[in-house]
């Protein structure tokens, strides 16, 4: 690991759980730019600005990088409140129409940080589930009096836009790999879900509903892992997690939890993003459900390499995609290439979840190839 990294990750710990950095990781210089860099590509600027602010002034960054950060804090806490008071107008839309709904992820996530305008931000998740699909996307298409264009639907949500927010209604919560097993998850989700409003939090007066804790700490991994083996992930995605259990623990069906990990084959990932969470972020191991006795697994540092290559989701990793590529063919022959690639890297880590997705990945991308050929 590079100093540049070592220093974002122990300023990444410091801003997550308000505890002073290490100084003696900054007295010898630190190159800010490599650091901020990092931060970037990893979509926690403001959590490293607030392990920053625990150093002594002397060891901050020059006058015009901690302007960046300000200017970058500012913006952050803008987006916070444009979705929250989009979140809210959607629900309150939904619920006048005795339409329930569950947020997944995003300002739910949000809520267990210790500073929740510290995350950055992005698109609001809604769930709805199959049976008021197409009559939630109505209400919420028609909260938009201006004319606008949408993705049409997919089979997991459809992509919406509401005061130049992003909008996915979701219709099912994710995708599953192992096919025979969607109905099982589907119905699971509804059960955490629809059927199970009682957990939620106020949003400026607002009751927004949230995922039942079990399911959600299976899900929020589970929807990294997804990212991870098809594009990649970074901190933000493993602090979300790591904040969720850090809140919930107590609140999680450990026999429920080791039931579902076998069944989606995700045993050996919990166990390892765990280990993971422990090691690099700092999250106690008595608040990660079916830690390990022994955790010295040999992959931690495997992980992180792939976390520090691909950041938010895959966005910097170089190989993945040419924007100036025209040629349809030449396209999904590097996206082949790519995936290819990261499959059998990965594969030394989860064999078996590997062969699971990659699998679904390879029959559903010669359908795609088919289709548009």
């Amino acid at each position: 690991m590079t100093t540049p990294q070592q220093q974002f990750l122990e300023l990444l710990r410091s801003g997550l759980w308000g505890k002073a950095a290490d100084t003696t990781l900054f007295q010898k210089g630190v190159d800010w730019k490599a650091v901020l860099r990092i931060a970037t590509e990893q979509t926690v600027q403001i959590i490293v600005a607030d392990g920053i602010e625990t150093l002594p002034e002397e060891l901050w960054p020059p006058k015009e990088i901690m302007l960046k950060l300000m200017m970058i804090r500012i913006k952050t806490q803008q987006l916070h409140n444009l979705l929250n008071s989009t979140l809210n107008q959607i629900v309150e839309a939904l619920n006048a129409e005795n339409l329930p709904s569950v947020l997944l992820k995003g300002q739910g996530v949000a809520q267990n940080y210790r500073k929740p305008e510290s995350r950055s931000c992005g698109d609001i998740d809604i769930y709805i589930g199959r049976k008021n699909f197409a009559k939630g996307c109505d209400i919420i298409r028609n909260l938009n009096k201006e004319e606008q264009t949408y993705t049409p639907e997919s089979e997991q949500h459809l992509h919406l836009e509401l005061n130049g927010v992003v909008i996915e209604v979701h219709k099912i919560a994710s995708e599953i790999n192992q096919r025979s097993k969607a109905g099982d998850f589907e119905k699971w989700t509804n059960e955490a879900t629809i059927s199970h409003l009682d957990t939620f939090y106020e949003n400026q007066g607002t009751r927004i509903n949230l995922p039942e804790p079990t399911f959600n700490a299976f899900f929020i991994l589970y929807h990294a892992i997804r990212h991870m083996f098809s594009e990649g992930i970074g901190y933000r995605q493993i602090c979300d997690w790591a904040m969720f259990l850090h809140k919930n623990h107590q609140r999680i069906n450990t026999e429920e939890l080791k039931k579902k990990l076998k069944e989606y084959r995700l045993t050996a990932i919990w166990r390892e993003f765990g280990i993971l969470a422990h090691k690099v972020i700092g999250l106690p191991k008595e608040e990660i459900p079916l830690y390990p006795e022994k955790d010295e697994s040999g992959i931690t540092e495997e992980l992180t390499r792939h976390i520090f290559i691909s950041g938010n989701f895959g966005k910097y990793d170089t190989f993945r995609r040419d924007p100036n590529e025209k040629n349809y063919l030449k396209r999904k022959w590097r996206s082949f290439r790519f995936q290819s690639s990261r499959l059998f890297k990965l594969f030394f880590l989860f064999p078996t979840f590997t062969l699971t997705y990659g699998w679904g990945w390879f029959t559903n991308s010669m359908k795609l190839f088919i289709r548009h050929s």
